[in-house]
């Protein structure tokens, strides 16, 4: 892990300050612990003195009781303490451990010099305790010549104890002062430690933390402001400072991608607005052709309607007309079915036959004028069937040009983007529809051509039955010019009259043919007002779709 400049300053110098304070403590620890020692020392001193002085009155109080006593156990107690415990060799080879001074060391051995009569005494005491003298045992301990003796010995003895004493309370004091004055050495290292580690902290955070930060707080100002041309300091450092700079650094990248964004923002929404613009024009223009086209297909489909109307009317006119020629080819063939009857009676009859054969003539003359009302009718039938081909030919051309502006503007929706997305799904229904319009328009030429054939077929028709009407015109008045010579030519009349029969018989069955083209003429004329109604309904609804598809495109 990284530590910055500043930590590890501050950890030099609290290592420092710890290391100064544990010599301090040391030095502290060891002052007490001499002076301890100094103190134990002078303790043991004293003891040792004590013990040196207890050995020798234990000696001299056991001699006197086995004096006084005889008991044995005094003598044992005595001779313990000279040949076993030792006390004072014991107590010298202590102090000698101790490094006690010699002039110490000088009055024990003084002592002990001083205590070989002090022995001889005891001795010859005990002896005389051994011979049962006890009087003369007792004298011997307890005479002036023995503690005369006894204080020879105390005395070098007092003196070592007061050298000791005095000794050892020099070497508790001295150690004392010493840790007196040690403590005080610590306490200052203690403080000046502190002082010292204060000062590296705040030369530290003043040159290291603090300046760098107050940099660093003014760059900050300067891109809030959004003076982005500040360089920011410190990014090449690897520690606080640092990693602080160089989030200042992307802050500052940030600030400058956000004004780039903005201003890609903003170059965007001007190229929106053109294209909204753009879309706006090419929206009106679409509405305005879209309208026209509409307009002219809601126009055509109109036209077609009464066209269909017209020539359904003029088919049903037609089919009344070829009823009446039918049953006036039926009269004329029943005429000259009577004639040719009355042919066998021509000599008794002749009158009845001029008057049959002018009424027949009569009757051929109104076929003919019912046959060429006919046949005109039919042409009219023809003509209007060539208007509705002209209209489901402009139909077609209007259904293709509203195919190329959906595809146009499906296009330009493309080009919009996510804008025009509305405006593709409308411009697809109206293709759709263009599509569903020029599939209706197809099937209306389909019926179209079946009528203008039936037409034709009624055309031809017509004209065969014209012409056999002509005939049976002209074989009329040949029998109306033949019954004045009706005594001659008997037979040619029956002839004629059988040539009258078989036309009146072609009449009636072409006249059939003409009933049935007019039925199939009426039949292809209801598909045709029915597909000019769907005509006229899908462009009521390529008006709203169209309506629904700019609407949605200017809300857009």
């Amino acid at each position: 892990m990284r530590a910055s400049l500043a930590t590890k300053l501050s950890s030099i110098a609290a290592i420092g300050l710890a290391a100064v304070t544990g010599i301090s403590l040391w030095i502290a620890d060891a002052s007490t612990e001499s002076e301890r020692q100094a103190v134990t020392r002078q303790a043991e001193f004293k003891q040792l003195g004590a013990d040196l002085a207890a050995s020798s009155d234990l000696l001299t109080n056991e001699a006197r009781r086995y004096t006084i006593f005889g008991d044995k156990k005094h003598y044992d107690a005595y001779w313990r303490e000279v040949k076993e415990t030792k006390t004072r060799d014991r107590v010298v080879q202590r102090l000698t451990q101790l490094g006690a001074p010699k002039a110490e060391l000088d009055l024990i051995e003084k002592a002990k010099a001083n205590s070989d009569a002090l022995i001889k005494t005891e001795e010859a005491a005990m002896a005389a305790v051994a011979k049962g003298d006890l009087e003369q045992a007792r004298k011997l301990m307890f005479d002036a010549d023995y503690d005369r003796n006894k204080a020879v010995i105390v005395q070098p003895l007092n003196e070592f104890q007061s050298q000791m004493n005095s000794r050892a309370r020099l070497e508790a004091e001295s150690a004392q002062a010493r840790a007196r004055w040690m403590g005080l050495i610590a306490q200052i290292m203690t403080i000046l430690s502190a002082v010292t580690f204060i000062a590296i902290l705040y030369f530290v955070f003043a040159r290291r933390v603090v300046a760098p930060l107050t940099e660093l707080g003014a760059v900050v100002t300067r891109l809030a402001q959004q003076d982005y041309a500040a360089e920011v300091p410190n990014t090449e450092r690897q520690d606080e400072i640092g990693d602080m700079a160089r989030a200042v650094q992307v802050f500052k990248q940030n600030g400058i991608e956000r004004e780039r964004l903005e201003a890609e923002q903003l170059n965007e929404r001007s190229a929106r607005e053109r294209r909204a613009a753009q879309m706006e024009r090419l929206t009106g223009e679409f509405e305005a052709k879209v309208g026209n086209l509409v307009q002219l297909l809601s126009t055509a489909s109109n036209d077609m309607q009464v066209t269909a109307q017209s020539m359904s009317a003029t088919a049903e006119e037609t089919n009344q007309q070829s009823t009446a020629v039918a049953s006036a080819a039926e009269t004329a063939s029943l005429n000259v079915e009577s004639v040719a009857a009355a042919a066998e009676e021509l000599s008794s009859s002749i009158g009845e036959i001029s008057r049959q054969v002018t009424q027949s003539a009569t009757i051929a003359n109104t076929a003919v004028a019912e046959a060429r009302r006919t046949d005109q009718t039919v042409q009219a039938l023809a003509e209007g069937a060539q208007k509705i081909g002209e209209v489901v030919t402009l139909i077609q051309t209007i259904a293709s040009q509203t195919n190329l502006l959906a595809l146009n503007a499906t296009i330009e929706a493309a080009r919009a983007g996510e804008a025009g997305r509305g405006f593709a799904v409308v411009a697809t229904e109206v293709k759709s529809l263009a599509t569903q319009t020029a599939k209706a328009t197809e099937e209306i030429s389909a019926l179209v051509d079946e009528i203008q054939v039936a037409t034709r077929d009624a055309v031809g028709a017509v004209q065969h039955i014209g012409t056999t009407i002509d005939d049976i015109s002209k074989i009329a008045s040949a029998i109306a010019a033949a019954v004045e010579e009706q005594s001659v030519a008997t037979k040619e009349i029956a002839q004629n009259v059988q040539l009258a029969s078989a036309g009146t018989a072609g009449v009636t069955a072409n006249i059939g043919g003409v009933r049935q083209a007019a039925t199939d003429t009426g039949s292809a004329a209801e598909k045709v007002l029915g597909a000019a109604g769907r005509l006229s309904q899908q462009s009521d609804e390529l008006r709203n779709e169209v309506r629904v598809f700019l609407g949605g495109v200017k809300a857009a």
